[in-house]
């Protein structure tokens, strides 16, 4: 049996997963429930892959709240109508092309089979939007934790700086995810354009639709 982590997965719930880990760590060594010898006691080589392997489990628990967190955000959310009406303006002649009202996984599967080293770009895109919609949980609990130590700990200043600091993080971190997740929807229309026969096997669906309905 083989266990791969490819980029999507790293930058999904790895990267994400870090720094929930950073800050849980950062915390108990606040409250003194860990000293800071401990964890550098431990054999390197086990120290970074428990690390690596905690960070990839919490990005994975995580990743739901982020969503709901994406979803209750205030600013604007680009949704795959958004891309459409984008993709249509500025490419009139796909108006009437059936790929264009097909699902977008749907689209990026059509993607694969065609090119798979055009679809990476996709996967990229997907992936660091993925990264910084589910960092933004992070950086939410790291500004809570500022602002707790700036009501209790010594340091008020410093950490009020630093509560400003991850609350503008916060903010470009939902705000820019959400932007290359639009960028993401955009790159997969525009390569779909260029798909040999893509419309054939959606007008078919269309058709059969009809035809169903008519019965």
């Amino acid at each position: 049996m083989t266990l791969a982590v490819g980029l999507f997965d790293l930058a999904t719930y790895g990267i994400p997963g870090a720094l929930h880990l950073s800050l849980i760590v950062y915390v108990l060594v606040r409250l003194d429930v860990i000293e800071p010898a401990s964890l550098t006691s431990a054999p390197s080589v086990l120290l970074v892959i428990g690390a690596a392997v905690v960070s990839y489990l919490l990005g994975h628990l995580t990743y739901p709240v982020s969503a709901s967190l994406d979803k209750l955000a205030p600013r604007r959310n680009w949704t795959a109508d958004d891309a459409r009406h984008e993709f249509v303006a500025r490419v009139p002649a796909s108006r009437d092309r059936p790929f264009v009202h097909a699902d977008t996984s749907v689209l990026l599967a059509a993607v694969e089979l065609h090119d798979k080293e055009a679809a990476g770009e996709i996967t990229r895109l997907q992936g660091a939007g993925l990264m910084l919609r589910n960092s933004a949980l992070a950086l939410a609990f790291a500004f809570l934790v500022a602002v707790a130590e700036g009501v209790a700990g010594p340091h008020r200043v410093l950490s009020g700086g630093c509560a400003a600091l991850l609350l503008a993080g916060l903010a470009a971190a939902i705000g820019h995810g959400r932007r290359v997740r639009h960028w993401d929807r955009l790159k997969t229309l525009e390569m779909c354009f260029w798909v040999p026969d893509i419309d054939d096997a959606f007008d078919l669906g269309r058709r059969g639709g009809r035809t169903g309905r008519r019965r």
